[in-house]
């Protein structure tokens, strides 16, 4: 910015005498001010969310927001505006420099020199303008970038990315023209394998000649050898360049086999049709509703398919199937998109531009199973169905994931007693008030959370993990307490689901996350030995693609070791949000931040996500202890020791949680449980300053 720059200033002062000081300062400077006045939270809040500022100067009062809190503001309103704090001599006596700091200040100033202002406005201006313009160019960068790789992708060139001869990258057309199916088959494979060995010496010249000549070889005549083993010949260009600032050399391959255009119809016409029923493939069916979602997926699942393949063989079920899809066919509309999408299962889209009915095509196909007599080798015989039925309309989720909940609502209907049909239900904490107006009590509840964040209502509480190994390991459970206009505590069970419900509970992580790194700066600057700290995520962090590059920066800013924090994250938003907690696994192990399951073991397939996510820790579901405290739970108890014995082996630790009686201590030690947490230990206290040496040994 320019000495005649306009700066939009907000300063949150009450004090009018040393605003007009700031103000004739900075414009006797020759700068331009478009001011703003503020010395109450809300208006505070309301400017930052909705005024265009760039600089924030911030007087600290009883009566005003904490640096901390005024941080938060900034952060919930997706904004990079520096905060200066104005310092006076009760200032001066009351806060040291470096605490404002510590605390998100980005510096200060002494109100009675004129020139320390001046300098600091000026360096806080330079800073912003260089990280808006650094952020305008990784912008720039990255949409060019996607509108390469979007060109790579749809692009009907074959074309891959070679570096120190192994596929780095292969767009979808190179795919399809080797045979493979997805690009990590490709990922291991060098390219002189994808030519018979005859040809690999001409392709290894013509790969020496691009690299030392720095120049693009025209193309030469090859044979490419496919995934299943078939040749064909290839016409083959390569040029060296740079992908992720790596030398490599790009590829063009095309494919000179005679009639080629017929040879590509058929092998469409495999990857999008299924050879027995006629119907969709599975992988058509899956990128088709993967595009476009906005309708209802039936999932349809033969009660006796099973039975049917061991009595009467491959080829009677064949039959079968084949039978199947002539009664249901005939009931679909153009629109409607049919899959036979795996063993025993069929799967329907009705987009909303169909004229079906999704409900009523549901029953009308229920109905046509249970009444037809199937005729097949000889034998006559009936079967059922259950039909699972989620509507999807404007959904953000996955194709993965709607058909997962289609998948649930089946089940359902089979443990009903099948040849029944069953509609998906979100659990009430998945259900999102926004669409209708919010009740009463949610509404009170809103506002009890965002008075909390605003005038500083909220503070952390900390429960020992006490280990009956390790005297000198410290660990904590973070919780996050709120009190109301009266100062009394509330139960945040329900107030969290409340905040998540209506998108809140992503700011109170971050205000958690925040106080949690305070604590820990201020044990650091004691001297004292650190502990480490679990501080549970929410759903709406975890969908937040924000998120981890906001945690990253916090976690580098306070110069902390990143072992000494977990997050945690509930075993069922784990397999809810898979991919998202799978990305966030890797990024928390580049900074050395653990990784902890709560409310683990209380689904059927705990164990393959516990080898899917490998976390650090584990924490054993509450009823799941419950039950293992009564000798007659036989069940409980195997499962226990086969989810202890899996863990071990994968040396991820086991914490015992929510316990409260001796009988559920003592039933966790024969399974080698030595971490345990709850009121039986130890209550929760505002101070991390608990004797942990009383368990050890």
């Amino acid at each position: 910015m320019t000495e005649s720059s306009v700066i939009n200033l907000l300063i949150a002062d009450r004090v009018q005498d040393d605003i007009d000081h700031i103000v004739k300062t900075l414009r006797g400077e020759g700068y331009q001010l478009e001011l703003i006045q503020a010395d109450q939270t809300e208006k505070i809040r309301g400017a930052i969310d909705y005024q265009p500022l760039d600089l924030i100067l911030l007087r600290l009062a009883e009566e005003s927001p904490s640096i901390a809190e005024l941080r938060l503001m900034v952060v919930e309103a997706k904004q990079d505006i520096p905060i200066i704090v104005v310092m006076d001599d009760e200032c001066r006596q009351r806060h040291k420099p470096a605490r404002l700091l510590e605390e998100g200040a980005d510096d200060f100033f002494n109100l009675d020199d004129a020139d320390h202002l001046v300098a600091v406005v000026r360096k806080e201006l330079r800073h912003l303008q260089g990280r808006k313009r650094e952020q305008s160019f990784e912008t720039r960068f990255k949409e060019s970038e996607s509108r390469s790789q979007a060109l790579l992708e749809n692009i009907q060139e074959a074309i891959a990315y070679i570096h120190e001869g192994v596929h780095s990258y292969a767009n979808p057309a190179y795919l399809n023209l080797f045979g493979y199916a997805r690009k990590e088959d490709l990922a291991q494979i060098q390219l002189v394998h994808m030519v018979p060995p005859t040809y690999r010496d001409a392709l290894k010249s013509v790969l020496r000649r691009s690299i030392r000549s720095g120049k693009a070889i025209e193309a030469v005549e090859l044979v490419g050898v496919r995934s299943n083993g078939q040749t064909f010949p290839m016409l083959l260009e390569c040029a060296p360049t740079r992908m992720n600032d790596e030398p490599c050399t790009q590829i063009i391959v095309r494919d000179a086999t005679p009639e080629k255009s017929v040879y590509n119809q058929q092998l469409e016409n495999l990857l999008k049709y299924d050879d027995t029923t006629g119907l969709y493939s599975r992988r058509f069916f899956l990128e088709t509703l993967e595009i476009d979602h906005d309708g209802t997926v039936l999932y349809i699942l033969f009660t006796d398919y099973a039975a049917i393949r061991h009595a009467m063989g491959f080829e009677a079920i064949e039959q079968f199937m084949l039978e199947v899809t002539g009664l249901f066919k005939e009931l679909l509309a153009l629109e409607d998109i049919a899959a036979n999408f795996a063993s025993g299962v069929f799967t329907i889209y009705v987009p909303t531009r169909s004229p079906s009915d999704p409900m009523a095509l549901a029953e009308k196909i229920r109905v046509a199973i249970a009444e037809h007599s199937f005729q097949i080798n000889g034998k006559l015989f009936t079967t059922t169905c259950c039909v699972g039925v989620c509507q999807a309309q404007d959904s953000h989720e996955s194709a993965v994931q709607i058909l997962a909940h289609a998948d649930r609502a089946c089940e359902s209907a089979r443990q009903k007693g099948g040849n029944r049909v069953e509609v998906y239900k979100p659990p009430k904490e998945e259900r999102q008030g926004g669409g209708g107006a919010i009740s009463e009590q949610d509404e009170a509840s809103i506002r009890m959370i965002r008075n909390a964040l605003t005038k500083g209502r909220l503070s952390l509480l900390y429960q020992p993990i006490v280990s009956f190994e390790n005297a000198h390991e410290a660990r904590y459970k973070v919780y996050l307490q709120l009190l109301d206009d009266t100062e009394k505590p509330q139960p945040f069970d329900k107030l969290g689901a409340v905040a998540v419900r209506y998108g809140l509970m992503g700011a109170l992580d971050k205000w958690t996350l925040i106080r949690a790194l305070s604590a820990l700066i201020e044990l650091n600057k004691a001297k004292a030995k650190l502990p480490i700290l679990f501080v549970r995520l929410s759903r709406n962090s975890l969908a937040d693609p924000e998120f981890f590059d906001w945690f990253s920066k916090r976690c580098k800013d306070s110069r902390l070791s990143g072992h000494h924090l977990v997050l945690e994250i509930k075993e069922t938003n784990a397999d809810d949000c898979f991919d998202e907690t799978r990305q966030l696994r890797a990024r928390l192990r580049e900074l050395g931040c653990g990784l902890a399951l709560s409310h683990f073991g209380g689904k059927a397939h705990s164990d393959r996500l516990l080898r899917e996510l490998v976390p650090d820790y584990i924490k054993l579901d509450g009823s799941l202890i419950e039950r293992l405290a009564k000798a007659k739970d036989e069940n409980s108890r195997l499962a226990m020791a086969g989810l202890a014995e899996q863990a071990h082996g994968l040396k991820i630790r086991v914490v015992a949680a929510g316990v409260s009686t001796a009988p559920q201590m003592a039933s966790i030690w024969q399974f080698g449980v030595t971490l345990v947490q709850g009121n039986m230990v130890a209550e929760t206290s505002p101070q991390l300053d608990f004797d942990f040496r009383q368990y050890s040994g």
